[in-house]
């Protein structure tokens, strides 16, 4: 099947809040989704902005047919949201994706019974996609209470087909293994459909062995976190601005960093302007443009929060990089590079005497800083309990040394932890 319909609401495009934009953004290309037989669009929706129905089916009438969600987000409120956005669209013409967490205490039938609450949130009969969520190791991606539960949906015909995602090591498992391994080594097990992970212009070599693993087994590839700052270029700049408006030393470490990135931006910021690329816009079109231009990638996941970004996104649609963008790129990379800890890398963790898993701090403070998700970011940080950053005070910095990219992860670690420690307190006293 090679659902490519859209709903026919497209006047939800016709508001003045699109950025002036009358004419209703479409998407204009739509590749293959591995051996699901599936045509998707290029620009998929990921699962955090589903606050607003609305918003998602603006997506869905500019021709977005790929959702991608995550069992019980939000309370289940992300799936109810869903539902209600895709009401009025025929069914065989979007690929609705969910995941799940294994747990230890799971088993075939317990998988079963949460998937089908799943659906009946989602009000329909049956999912596309199923994917085992955030699969750190290669032994990770075998669970056999997962598979044994997926072929029996499928025979039930309530699951079409699966797949898995990786964030990375949680340092949680001996040995540690890359993001490059795990997925790949799911590739080639032949177990999975399609598989989900990171690709951007800065972390682009483990994902580039991916894609063309994909490739070889005709295997869906489906991109998150494909702006590598996520629209945080002033991380730094808003640390220092905060320890100023307490009045507070800056950190010297912290300090370094400042000077740097205030260095390297005084340095690019003419070349950008020079060649219209100093809005955030122009520096999200040359994000997409580079992992567009890799025929191997199937669709890229957007969490939209707004029309406005539904509008701008979906003109992205079909982007390939240019010399021009090529440029941007190259002068994002020298200018914010200091600043990225890049997901799914891990490859300072074993030089922690601690265990502390960077890797998962860094992207809880990432959702944070970058992508409003606050009350998510510091949940799941504190759910980290004494596995967290607070360990790092003191300490000479074993995870700096040990960063091949140079990236000051020591201070950028105690940054996160005071972020997140301090919102978390506020949000126990009912603050936020």
């Amino acid at each position: 099947m090679a659902g490519v319909g859209v709903a026919s609401s497209g006047a939800i495009f016709g508001r003045e809040n699109l950025a002036g934009n009358h004419q209703e953004p479409t998407i204009r290309e739509y590749r293959s989704l591995g051996r699901t037989g599936f045509r998707v669009s290029d620009i998929g929706c990921g699962f955090p902005g589903m606050a607003n129905e609305s918003v998602l089916k603006a997506a869905i009438a500019g021709g977005i047919n790929f959702i991608d969600s995550i069992e019980g987000h939000g309370g289940g409120n992300s799936e109810i949201t869903i539902s209600r956005a895709i009401k009025t669209c025929p069914r065989e013409t979007l690929f609705i994706n969910s995941k799940i967490a294994v747990t230890e205490k799971d088993t075939q039938e317990t998988l079963v019974s949460r998937v089908r609450k799943t659906l009946e949130r989602l009000e329909t009969d049956y999912m596309d996609g199923l994917m085992l969520w955030s699969a750190s190791t290669v032994n990770a991606t075998e669970n056999k209470v997962f598979h044994s539960a997926v072929r029996q949906m499928k025979k039930e015909g309530i699951v079409r087909f699966s797949g898995v995602s990786c964030h990375g090591s949680t340092f949680t498992q001996e040995p540690e293994e890359t993001m490059d391994k795990v997925i790949c080594a799911a590739v080639d097990s032949g177990r999975f459909d399609v598989v989900m992970f990171v690709y951007n212009y800065v972390q682009h070599e483990m994902g580039e062995k991916i894609l063309e693993q994909c490739n070889n087994k005709n295997v869906g590839a489906i991109l998150m976190k494909t702006d590598p700052f996520g629209g945080a270029y002033n991380i730094v700049t808003n640390m220092v601005t905060n320890y100023q408006k307490e009045n507070k030393e800056i950190p010297p470490d912290l300090q370094k960093l400042y000077s740097k990135i205030m260095k390297s931006q005084d340095q690019a910021m003419p070349f950008l302007i020079e060649h219209s690329l100093s809005d955030l816009n122009a520096r999200k079109e040359a994000a997409i443009s580079f992992v567009l231009n890799n025929p191997a990638v199937s669709t890229v996941l957007i969490s939209f929060s707004n029309f406005t970004e539904v509008a701008d996104y979906i003109n992205l649609s079909g982007s390939r990089l240019t010399e021009k963008k090529l440029s941007a790129i190259e002068s994002m990379k020298d200018t914010y590079g200091l600043i990225y800890c890049r997901h799914a890398c891990g490859i300072c963790e074993s030089s922690c005497p601690k265990g502390v898993p960077v890797n998962t701090i860094m992207r809880y403070n990432n959702y944070f800083m970058a992508q409003s998700r606050e009350k998510y970011a510091i949940g799941k940080y504190l759910g980290l309990q004494r596995s967290n950053a607070g360990y790092c005070s003191g300490c000479q910095g074993f995870c700096e040394a040990a960063c091949p990219y140079g990236v000051p992860i020591h201070a950028l670690l105690m940054e996160a932890h005071k972020t997140l420690s301090l919102s978390g307190e506020f949000m126990d006293e009912g603050l936020m």
